[in-house]
């Protein structure tokens, strides 16, 4: 018997009311009926593309329930709203009951966007639940079907008729999920360092293969490393932070979990950063020790390395405790349980709101920012990532390239193999494309994470087709991924390189294309979107979004239309280290300020137009600058090259008011009035509004870009500005 909880039901107007659940099985409509006053007070509005499930059809019929059939492909809007209006007249509730598409697991609704958008523009009002379905177990913590542990039913503040009414839909539907997820079982009270414990000694045999030194390591013997590690922390900590400079691997894995269950907060550091960056993050986190290894300080010779003294050589320590100090360890997690085990090593349960890593931002606009991640959020996320994975414990594995100072690397390569019982494969550069390669074949990986270099990289060196055969899951994260990159792997190899939007502040991302579920061809169901073209995919469960405009916090009339994206959830940060959220214009309440201009569509995808800084206001219509370069790149006939940037449009102050383009190009050594034609003339053969020429054209000798390939905009800016002799607040 499945446990239920109802919230909101108070909220149920007493008039009659359109109501649309995100989805209905058999114990929802149960709940529904009896929540909305019972079956005469109910009629149930079914899409003949989308009949129920056989369970729901039989109670429909054996109850004798009122309802009515629409057909979509055959029937006006106006007659199907008339037949709602009918049932409402009768003093019944009209509730949509959708049966079940084909879809990706962890979808947010059973609706296609066809029928959520249905009543958008008509005078009915509509009532959203959210029916969430849980269980007390992490491989499906969230699940969209039966069987499960707890079904959860929020119902949500009426909504007003109008437009976008699908679109306001989905939006209470993403925010009652957030709230929904922060209540499940699994993180009311989280003890992760417990469920860290009892995944490896559930999945003892689950290995670790290292390949650097193609080494492999038991999750058991992990377990007894990390906890022979947590002595070592407490030897040489001196503050409740521990920095960690080490590459994917067994060391990693066992420096972080050691961390986790010493109570220690993990501050993994970005190796590649300049050494400003890095005092800037030692300063900030209050870093006096470092976890690493001999090996890795060779290797990394150009990093600059804090004294020695500070340092803690984990390969070291682990050699000097020697293998019988391990193999004690090992001996004793088998005769043993978790919670008699983590008494003997006096591993405690810290609070979920315990502080448990901080990550830093990357420095692109500003000096890098530290984000405090409780142990609630750390599986709030690793929950999240996993419910839309279609993977099985003990079959797939998972290979681990990201580095852990990165939300993809600490959340989809370390924590979710550990807790979902998943085998690794690690590697320590994400672009040494050739081994890469050879990993991925030789171990059959059934996921990778890396970024558009990294992937990219990988593709390259691959020369068998059948290389990555076993890769379902191809996630690029960390930048844009261009669209020939998706297009060569889908050529080459037929396969699907999937993109992953998010950012330092969101674990592990906000959003992320996946797999097309498997037809059936012996249905006729309609199939729920899992990527498109040009646009990034679904939020993951559990991350709200809204779209507001460029430069206020509501949200948009209309999520469909560009503007800015602001992200909620119980694995998305609210503040920053030694800022409160009133401090930071990025936090509004429970809301973070990604930055960047997107828009919502009815089907649930998210897509990603750009960073605010590269959009420009005119009146009411928004520039997009990364648009407007590829059309002067075919305009001036320039050849686009990956490696070299050629141009670039920055927005500066009008000497009369409002902004104005800037065309920044290494090409034009003399700018002549040639030039403008071409420029005016190409711009209204492509039919672009005559505002989207730019202003002026400066020659340049180097466009300045980011160590992450990405356009350094704010030297661009500064430098047009001296250049135009436009005058800038400091």
């Amino acid at each position: 018997m499945s446990e239920i909880r109802i919230d909101g039901a108070d909220s149920i107007p007493p008039q009659p009311i359109l109501v649309v659940p995100n989805r209905v099985d058999l114990s929802t409509m149960l709940e529904l009926e009896k929540a909305l006053g019972g079956k005469a007070r109910v009629a149930w509005l079914v899409e003949s593309s989308l009949m129920p499930g056989e369970a729901v059809m039989n109670h429909l019929r054996q109850s004798q329930s009122a309802g009515f059939v629409c057909a979509l492909h055959q029937q006006n809007r106006d007659f199907i709203v008339a037949k709602v209006r009918h049932h409402l007249e009768m003093g019944r509730h009209v509730v949509m009951l959708p049966g079940r598409p084909l879809q990706a697991p962890g979808t947010l609704t059973d609706i296609p966007a066809n029928l959520l958008t249905l009543f958008d523009g008509t005078t009915l009002d509509a009532m959203p639940v959210y029916a969430g379905m849980y269980n007390n177990y992490f491989d499906a913590a969230i699940t969209t079907r039966e069987p499960y542990d707890r079904l959860h039913i929020s119902f949500c503040p009426a909504l007003r008729a109008g437009n976008q009414l699908g679109s306001r839909l989905q939006a209470a539907w993403m925010s009652a999920q957030t709230t929904q997820l922060e209540q499940h079982p699994m993180l009311e009270h989280p003890s992760l360092p417990q469920l860290l414990v009892e995944a490896l000694l559930r999945n003892p045999q689950g290995r670790l293969l290292d390949g650097i030194d193609d080494t492999t390591l038991h999750y058991r013997d992990i377990l007894s490393a990390a906890v022979m590690t947590t002595g070592v922390l407490e030897k040489h900590s001196t503050t409740a932070r521990m920095g960690i400079i080490l590459p994917p691997g067994k060391l990693s894995t066992i420096a972080n979990l050691a961390c986790l269950l010493a109570g220690i907060t993990a501050v993994n550091i970005n190796y590649t950063a300049t050494p400003e960056q890095f005092a800037h993050v030692v300063e900030q986190a209050g870093l006096t020790r470092f976890i690493t290894d001999t090996r890795f300080t060779n290797m990394q010779r150009q990093f600059a390395w804090p004294p020695a003294r500070d340092l803690i050589y984990l390969d070291q320590e682990l050699a000097e405790k020697g293998p019988w100090k391990l193999k004690a360890w090992s001996t004793l997690s088998k005769l043993r349980t978790p919670q008699q085990l983590m008494q003997h090593a006096s591993i405690s349960s810290p609070d979920g709101d315990t502080e448990a890593a901080i990550l830093f931002t990357g420095g692109t606009e500003d000096k890098p920012l530290g984000i405090p991640f409780s142990h609630r959020m750390l599986l709030a996320a690793a929950i999240s990532l996993r419910s839309r994975l279609q993977l099985s414990p003990g079959h797939d594995i998972l290979m681990s390239i990201m580095p852990a100072y990165t939300p993809a690397g600490l959340i989809g390569g370390l924590l979710l193999p550990l807790l979902g019982g998943f085998d690794m494969v690690t590697y320590t550069l994400p672009a040494a494309g050739k081994r890469i390669c050879t990993l991925v074949h030789q171990h059959a990986a059934a996921l990778v994470i890396n970024t558009p270099a990294g992937t990219r990289a990988m593709l390259k060196a691959a020369t068998d087709t059948n290389t990555f055969t076993a890769l379902r899951y191809c996630l690029c994260s960390g930048a844009k991924m261009p669209a020939t990159l998706a297009a060569e792997a889908r050529q080459r190899f037929n396969l699907q390189v999937l993109e992953c939007y998010g950012a330092a502040e969101v674990l592990p991302f906000a959003a992320a294309a996946m797999p097309a579920p498997d037809t059936d061809p012996d249905t006729t169901r309609p199939c729920q979107p899992t990527t498109r073209k040009g646009c990034i995919g679904a939020p993951l469960p559990g991350v709200a979004v809204r779209i507001t405009g460029l430069y206020n916090p509501e949200p948009s009339p209309n999520p469909s239309y560009p503007g800015l994206v602001w992200l909620k959830g119980p694995a998305i940060t609210r503040k920053y280290l030694g800022l409160s959220n009133e401090d930071t214009p990025r936090m509004h309440g429970n809301w973070f300020c990604t930055g960047d201009v997107g828009f919502m569509s009815p089907d649930g995808m998210l897509t990603i137009l750009g960073r605010k800084v590269r959009f420009t206001q005119m009146g009411s219509e928004m520039i997009p600058h990364v648009q407007l370069e590829e059309y002067l790149y075919k305009i001036f006939n320039i050849p686009q090259d990956e490696t070299e940037r050629k141009l670039a449009i920055v927005s500066v102050p009008s000497r009369t008011g409002g902004e104005e383009l800037v065309l920044l190009s290494t090409l034009h050594q003399e700018i002549t009035a040639a030039d403008y034609s071409i420029l005016r003339e190409g711009i209204s053969n492509l039919h672009l509004p005559r505002n989207w020429a730019p202003r002026h054209i400066l020659p340049v000798k180097f466009i300045p870009t980011l160590p992450n390939g990405k356009l350094d905009y704010r030297k661009c800016f500064i430098g047009t500005c001296q250049m135009l002799k436009i005058r800038i607040d400091p």
